[in-house]
């Protein structure tokens, strides 16, 4: 094996590198595995927006309460992060907004 000294280290004189067909199984490899993990970090993102959604609609339940303590108001609106939440006081005190998909929900106590 014919191999030259260099500052770095040890070069092979001889060495051809990787084959066409090793450089595309690899690139197979890494998209596969990339196409396989991009719909679970999809679907784990929009578990996570709904979940951030209904936190905050929890939140605007309980600041709806102490408003409706403090004065009475039977409606009212909070905005979080772009999102409109809208509550009133009836029979039952529910909030609505709309989803990432811009389905409206509704949390009611």
């Amino acid at each position: 094996m014919l191999y030259i000294l260099e500052k770095e280290g040890w070069f092979f004189l001889d060495e051809k590198g990787l084959s066409w067909a090793e450089t595309m199984l690899s690139l197979l490899i890494i998209f596969m595995l990339f196409g396989t993990l991009l719909p679970t970090v999809q679907k784990m993102q929009q578990t996570l927006d709904d979940k951030q959604l209904r936190a905050a609609a929890f939140e605007t339940l309980h600041e709806a309460a102490k408003t409706i303590k403090a004065y009475g108001a039977v409606r009212g609106e909070r905005t979080v992060n772009g999102v409109v939440f809208s509550w009133d006081y009836g029979s039952d005190l529910c909030v609505r907004y709309k989803n990432y998909r811009s389905l409206e929900e509704t949390i009611c106590l």
